[in-house]
């Protein structure tokens, strides 16, 4: 069994040299599954969570609060919490162990990476929900498959994007080796 611990700083470099779908990038993307996988749960339970404190507070009121002509509803709300926190968890576990030997080899600025970070995942959520209005609304699929679709695609979508700009060492400052 090959330690994926053992790769070189210098093979991380030259990965785009070789192929695509390499052996570091494979394991990556396992990793990258494992983080959005989990993310999606974490997203469920801060949703049902941020609904139960709503409805302790707010008297199972559906409008949250009114914005300029918009009614805020609690499910939305609700939702949007749990995407800010889900996104900054992702962003976190994923520079920590999926993407750890790019981080190692060169510095990168936090805050353009993490907003690089959120594009990409905002265009993800396009394609999971393109996906879901597509297989669910148009073609009639089963609600779940629709959602597993979207989901599966997004995550694969996500994770080359995130490889090759948020986390590619090519974007990053070399580091000072003292």
């Amino acid at each position: 069994m090959v330690n994926e611990d053992k790769e070189e700083p210098a093979e991380v470099m030259q990965e785009d040299k070789t192929s695509f779908i390499n052996r570091a990038r494979q394991i990556r993307l396992v990793k990258f599954a494992i983080v959005s996988t989990g993310g999606f749960g974490l997203t469920e339970l801060f949703v049902f969570l941020s609904l139960l404190v709503f409805d302790l507070y707010f008297l199972r009121e559906e409008i949250l609060f009114r914005f300029w002509v918009f009614d805020v509803y609690t499910s939305h709300f609700a939702l949007l919490v749990a995407i800010i926190v889900v996104m900054v968890y992702n962003y976190a576990i994923n520079k920590i162990w999926t993407f750890r030997k790019q981080e190692q080899l060169v510095d990168f600025r936090i805050s353009v990476q993490f907003i690089k970070f959120a594009i990409v995942g905002a265009s993800g959520a396009l394609v999971n929900y393109g996906l879901f209005h597509l297989f669910f609304v148009v073609i009639g699929w089963n609600v779940y498959l629709a959602t597993a679709v979207g989901f599966v695609v997004s995550v694969l979508t996500n994770f080359i994007l995130n490889d090759l700009w948020t986390f590619n060492p090519k974007f990053g400052k070399e580091k000072n080796n003292v």
